[in-house]
């Protein structure tokens, strides 16, 4: 059998559209996301490799907030890792299946002149007044996903998702005020992949 060895996004795009014909070992293969919401902008797109038998998935995505929804549109770029827990696992079928817990991490870039990595760059404020960065931020995520294959031992798997996460900003918030509600620093997301 033949294996993908295209580099790029390209090539990914490529050996995606080759569908099941090529086959990769050990449950590896690329993947293509969409995710709408979750921190990461109102729209984000991008992909990764599944590995490790499919537990470990590694990604990097764009986001984007538009105009609409803030002063400025926003580009957000997010490295993101997951790991899928093989167990529980509820089957829905020969070919689909639910696994309840997925759980990772991501660190995101927002871009612009209105955001900062070093506190240097605050504007009208004296340096060191902000003690956080407002353009980095770490995350941690949990998520439900319903995973379903085009045949059984075949390669190309769909997956949908549902994504709960919060970010460091919003965890220190919530310790140094406890009247803070768990809606006011989650934040919901929900995504597709797919791939082989």
């Amino acid at each position: 059998m033949r294996t993908c060895a295209k580099p790029g996004l390209w090539g990914l795009c490529a050996c995606l559209a080759a569908g099941p014909a090529i086959a990769q070992p050990s449950g590896q293969g690329p993947f293509l996301t969409v995710q709408v919401g979750g921190g990461l902008g109102l729209v984000a797109v991008g992909g990764g490799w599944w590995g490790g038998r499919q537990r470990l998935e590694p990604e990097l995505l764009v986001g984007y907030v538009p105009r609409a929804l803030g002063s400025r549109p926003l580009f957000i770029f997010t490295a993101k890792a997951t790991y899928v827990a093989p167990r529980p696992r509820l089957e829905l079928g020969e070919r689909a299946w639910v696994q309840p817990l997925a759980v990772g991490g991501f660190v995101n870039y927002t871009a612009g002149r209105a955001f900062f990595v070093r506190s240097v760059r605050t504007g009208r404020y004296p340096q060191g007044y902000y003690w956080w960065s407002s353009a980095v931020r770490l995350g941690a995520c949990a998520s439900l996903r319903v995973v379903r294959v085009r045949e059984p031992g075949q390669g190309f798997r769909q997956v949908l998702y549902s994504e709960w996460s919060t970010n460091d900003l919003y965890a220190i918030s919530r310790a140094s005020n406890c009247r803070l509600r768990l809606t006011e620093i989650v934040v919901w997301g929900a995504g597709a992949k797919a791939g082989l």
